[in-house]
């Protein structure tokens, strides 16, 4: 049988287990029995079904004035307006001054704080400002300045706003903030970021210039040593007849050149005494040779190095960031030239003798940006040929990959030398080797009949007290 329906104006019927519930106070408005407050407090309040087993519940009946012994004349004079005060004028005239002294904020707070900081760094007014920037003053305007101004320059919709302020109060900027000021004053001047952006690229173009040239020049004789340098022929031409004989009868044998990334492989291949490696065996023989070539290595490891200290990509993007640099400034002066009839008598001015110094600059300077795209074209002609040279895929070839692995692989063969001259057991046969019984019988080292051009080829390591080919 159904519950009967609820009588008429009451709610529903509680839900089961809340019978003995205590019924939520009123939301209803209270009647204020005090004057009105100084300000009032926009705290959130907690719906009161929410309350149930929180910190509130515990301090339910708690949080009274009684509870507290709080003096409610003292309260309501220091937190409520005092209701014999007379009203209007006082109140009008805190309005009035209160409208006077704010400044008007268009850019918001994040803009406005890093304008700031950058307008801090000049010291100075608006106007000094200016006309450093009209007169190209670089005493004042300094590379870190300069690129201060660019950073406080308004965005297009900046713009628009200040502009739509400007139109709307008849040109009156007093009620302005410092920073919407400043952004309009440099919204003002003829082609300001352009202007700006060739200041800074004759302040910085003679240190840019040097440095890009410099590593040009290293990287150029670099690549050139390393084609022609006749050490590293001899160690290669080395390295294969050591390789051919180890992979002898192998499928790898018989080789006619090798990869360069394979010079990795010879680091950690151990001799038989488990104490030295490939690469020890490698120098020994070059050693015993009378061999300039680890001294020439060592001489040509010093140019590898400087060129692996700096990327030979972002070198290529340096070139053509002064290269595009210098085009922007060009056609900076070309624009200037075209609307300086509509520009004030004062702008004019400044604009023409802007044009005169910046452009007698940007001709000499054109001539060593098109000298530093010059020698970047010889620089990867260089470097194809090296990727020839060493059989490498052109597509593939990374020049700065490359002298990295080979500034290694000559380390690893300096390190070796330093090691045998340290340590004379480094190359020595082990005692129970087959090397060491007169027959040699069973071992890999003992003649064959036929083999007598393989026996010319093996070494006896100086340090086992060799003499050179075994009799």
């Amino acid at each position: 049988m159904p519950p009967p329906p609820p009588p008429l104006g009451g709610g529903p019927p509680p839900p089961p287990g809340m019978e003995g519930m205590p019924p939520p106070p009123m939301m209803g408005l209270q009647f204020r029995r005090h004057a009105p407050a100084l300000k009032m407090l926009h705290w959130k309040k907690v719906p009161p079904m929410k309350v149930h087993h929180s910190i509130w519940a515990d301090v339910r009946g708690k949080a009274t004035i009684d509870q507290y012994q709080l003096d409610k004349r003292e309260m309501e004079a220091l937190l409520c307006e005092d209701p014999k005060a007379p009203k209007g004028k006082k109140k009008k005239v805190a309005a009035k001054k209160e409208k006077k002294n704010a400044a008007v904020n268009l850019l918001d707070a994040k803009r406005q704080q890093n304008i700031g900081i950058a307008l801090a760094q000049f010291k100075c007014e608006q106007e000094v400002i200016r006309m450093a920037i009209l007169k190209m003053d670089t005493d004042m305007l300094n590379t870190d300045k300069l690129m201060a101004l660019q950073m406080m320059l308004p965005t297009a919709d900046e713009e628009k706003t200040l502009q739509a302020y400007i139109k709307k109060n008849k040109g009156d900027l007093s009620q302005l903030g410092p920073m919407e000021r400043v952004a309009i004053m440099l919204a003002s001047l003829p082609m300001v970021n352009d202007w700006l952006s060739a200041m800074l690229f004759r302040e910085e173009f003679k240190v840019r210039q040097e440095d890009i040239s410099n590593k040009l020049d290293v990287a150029l004789v670099c690549a050139a040593a390393v084609r022609t340098s006749e050490a590293l022929k001899e160690l290669f031409a080395l390295v294969l007849t050591i390789g051919n004989f180890i992979n002898e009868g192998h499928m790898l044998g018989n080789a006619m050149a090798f990869t360069f990334a394979s010079t990795s492989l010879l680091v950690g291949n151990k001799l038989s005494n488990k104490r030295g490696t490939l690469i020890h065996f490698i120098v020994e023989a070059l050693e015993r040779k009378g061999s300039t070539a680890l001294s020439d290595l060592e001489d040509l490891n010093v140019l590898v190095k400087r060129v692996s200290a700096f990327s030979l990509d972002f070198l290529v993007v340096e070139v053509t960031e002064v290269s595009t640099a210098c085009h922007g400034a060009q056609a900076t002066l070309s624009s200037l030239g075209k609307d300086q009839d509509a520009l004030s008598t004062d702008d004019a001015a400044h604009v023409a003798v802007f044009i005169n110094d910046m452009g007698t600059f940007l001709h000499l300077a054109a001539e060593e940006v098109k000298q530093l795209g010059d020698s970047q074209v010889q620089l990867q002609q260089y470097h194809s040929s090296l990727a020839a040279y060493f059989v490498e895929e052109p597509s593939k070839f990374d020049p700065g990959e490359f002298y990295c692995q080979l500034s290694s692989f000559i380390n690893e063969l300096l390190k070796a030398n330093k090691d045998l001259k340290s340590d004379t057991t480094l190359l020595v046969v082990p005692k129970d080797h087959s090397y060491h019984s007169p027959e040699g019988t069973g071992s890999v080292l003992s003649p064959q009949p036929g083999d007598e051009a393989a026996v010319q080829q093996m070494w006896i390591p100086a340090a086992a007290g060799g003499g050179g080919i075994p009799p």
